[in-house]
């Protein structure tokens, strides 16, 4: 575990989730018509006018979907190994979330919006007395929120620099108050002359889609063709290769570069980098691993070189790797700097040391900064999580996963390899993206919805309840695929 600041003198006790029935029977699954179906396709020829409209897989019926069981109008079931990547929690329709839906407390945060600084309501105060108390990240000392887990990186992008400009003028014997600027400083700053501060990224990074976070985002030439973009310094990340024991060399090498290049980029841009934003697993570009000592190698060449340490745990956060926040895994010596979420948490944010506290009016905020009836379904998924003791079912049920995986690699080397994964973040590659993706359409076809990342990685991103029965559906099914695609 990271070193921490000390724990409040008295903690408040672990509430309970709403009082809820329970859930009736998940559906079986079957697929019993082309897909998408044809209500589906009629459903979706209405729908043109949404520009995404093209992208669409399925159209749910979320009333019949419950637990693991995604449910589409057409009445297909399927085996939910996707989550909506990896925003689902909870399942379909989980009582405890239902419950806090229905409750009198919930229509009013929905239909009373707020701006949260300065306008708020008791419900947000439990939900920041829940966060401070039991589930932030350790040595923590203030939290941020926004709407949704880009903007949680982009925030904590821009706290960074703020700090970082902030001490290099008072380094420089001025005032780190901004608005203390000499008037042709302060004309520079309005006609948008910037700073020569950096934020040092790595390849294969994604972490969103703002023009900020989209600087720092290296995965895909689709995202950022035709955007402007900050000119940050990226260097490589080291992509362990799976099984660990065989290629364990090859990893340490790689990781080796990978610091390296990262210290001669800090050494190149001394004095001006604000901040080192990583992953703890990069998902969005492959489910890319490295060692807990490489990420502990990342921290102390950006403590030495004065930057912020940002780790982005929009998609590694809430429990889904068997610990509230990736990072715990990680055996930090201290805590990072900045740590975002999103997804699970159902509105997105950013957690800071007290070194990040921003406190002057102006610097970080937004007309809502928190969705109160978006922070009671936090609460109560975080809540759930402890009454059910789903960081357990995480870690012995993705173990049980994983080892399943590698046996399926194991029967079909030419086809799948570099199973890997962490909790219920998981993955294993094909030889193609063409091959990748007809794996994942038969699979489809037999009622298990898994999903894409990367150039030929099936990504797997099951509900924090799923448990062993469901694993050994969906490892039978994607064995089943193996055999039918290896002939």
């Amino acid at each position: 575990m990271p070193a921490a600041a000390s724990p409040p003198a008295a903690s408040p006790p672990a509430a309970s989730p709403p009082a809820a029935s329970p859930p009736g029977p998940a559906p079986a699954r079957h697929v019993h018509t082309e897909l998408p179906g044809p209500k589906a396709r009629a459903v979706m020829a209405t729908g043109s006018f949404d520009m995404q409209s093209f992208y669409r897989a399925a159209v749910i019926d979320d009333a019949a979907s419950q637990g693991c069981s995604l449910v589409d109008v057409d009445g297909n079931v399927f085996l939910d190994m996707f989550s909506s990547f990896a925003l689902g929690a909870l399942g379909y329709n989980h009582p405890a979330m239902v419950a806090v839906a229905r409750s009198e407390a919930f229509a009013r945060a929905a239909i009373n919006p707020t701006s949260t600084p300065f306008l708020t309501t008791s419900t947000w105060f439990d939900f920041m007395q829940a966060m401070e108390h039991r589930y932030a990240p350790r040595g923590m000392a203030r939290m941020f929120c926004v709407d949704a887990g880009g903007e949680g990186v982009e925030a904590a992008v821009k706290a960074a620099f703020i700090v970082h400009g902030e001490k290099r003028r008072e380094k420089a014997g001025g005032s780190p108050d901004p608005l203390a600027l000499g008037e042709a400083e302060k004309a520079r700053v309005m006609e948008n002359a910037g700073t020569d501060a950096v934020l040092v990224s790595f390849a294969g990074a994604f972490h969103g889609r703002g023009l900020g976070p989209m600087s720092a985002t290296h995965s895909k030439l689709m995202h950022k063709a035709d955007l402007p973009a900050f000119p940050w310094p990226m260097v490589t990340f080291p992509a362990n290769r799976f099984p660990l024991a065989r290629f364990a060399e090859e990893n340490a090498k790689a990781e080796a570069y990978s610091l390296a290049e990262l210290s001669r980029v800090l050494d190149q841009y001394a004095g001006r980098v604000a901040a080192v934003l990583v992953e703890p697993m990069q998902s969005e570009g492959g489910d890319r691993h490295a060692s807990a000592a490489f990420f502990r190698g990342v921290q102390r060449l950006a403590g030495d070189a004065g930057a912020a340490l940002i780790l982005d745990e929009v998609q590694t956060g809430v429990a889904i790797t068997g610990t509230m926040w990736a990072h715990e895994q990680l055996d930090l010596p201290r805590p990072p700097d900045l740590v975002t979420f999103g997804k699970k948490m159902q509105l997105g944010g950013f957690f800071a040391t007290s070194d990040y506290d921003i406190r002057r009016f102006g610097r970080m905020y937004q007309t809502r900064n928190g969705d109160r009836a978006r922070a009671m379904l936090a609460h109560t998924t975080l809540l759930t999580i402890d009454a059910e003791d789903l960081l357990t079912n995480v870690r012995e049920t993705g173990r049980f996963f994983l080892a399943g995986l590698e046996g399926i690699a194991e029967r079909y080397p030419s086809l799948i390899t570099e199973a890997r994964g962490l909790g219920f973040l998981l993955a294993f590659d094909l030889p193609a993206p063409a091959s990748r993706d007809d794996f994942l359409g038969r699979c489809m076809k037999r009622g298990v919805f898994a999903s894409y990342t990367g150039t030929r990685s099936v990504r797997i991103r099951p509900h924090l309840i799923t448990g062993v029965a469901e694993v050994e559906e969906a490892l039978a099914c994607f064995d089943a695929v193996a055999r039918e695609m290896a002939g």
